[in-house]
């Protein structure tokens, strides 16, 4: 009498493809969630941001200070949150660094943020303000809007841009 100890070779091969076919059918699906959620993590991010900035507004030694990241009425000149936020000791950042972390943030998606200086995962947020109006804008990439609104690229589960500097 032959007692069956194990599977057979053809038993485990057919295993294997049936784990294999149904890894590669999920697989686009799974990558789709996370970059969904790399994307929405940004946004919330620049919504920290954002408030973090306009609530250091609302006191008075801060607003004070944020006259040197202040664009004024002019042309939008965007501050690289990243390269300030470890060396700037004044007020204003400190206020802000207060509500937003002890690190600077990165950018997380890749979606719209392409290869290149200002376009890399990782990268910066850069933040615009106009005190006068208190009007604040965040953006990642280089270009692409998170505050007050994010980009349609970022928003849009059909495109993958490149992205370029503005």
């Amino acid at each position: 009498m032959k007692t069956n100890k194990g599977f057979s070779m053809v038993e485990l091969i057919i295993v294997i493809a049936i784990m294999a076919i149904l890894a590669g059918a999920l697989a686009p699906a799974l990558i789709k969630y996370i970059n969904k959620s790399r994307i929405s993590t940004d946004i919330q991010t620049g919504n920290t941001i954002a408030t973090a900035i306009q609530t250091a507004l609302s006191n008075e030694g801060a607003y004070d200070a944020a006259s040197v990241y202040d664009y004024g009425s002019g042309a939008t000149s965007w501050v690289d949150l990243n390269a300030i936020y470890d060396t700037a000791t004044d007020s204003f950042m400190t206020a802000v660094k207060d509500t937003v972390g002890a690190k600077a943030p990165k950018v997380k998606s890749k979606k719209c943020v392409g290869k290149g200086t200002n376009n890399t995962t990782g990268g910066p947020f850069e933040f615009a303000l106009n005190r006068t109006s208190n009007v604040v804008y965040v953006r990642i990439g280089g270009s692409h809007l998170v505050f007050p609104s994010a980009d349609s690229c970022l928003t849009d589960d059909t495109t993958t841009h490149s992205g370029t500097a503005n």
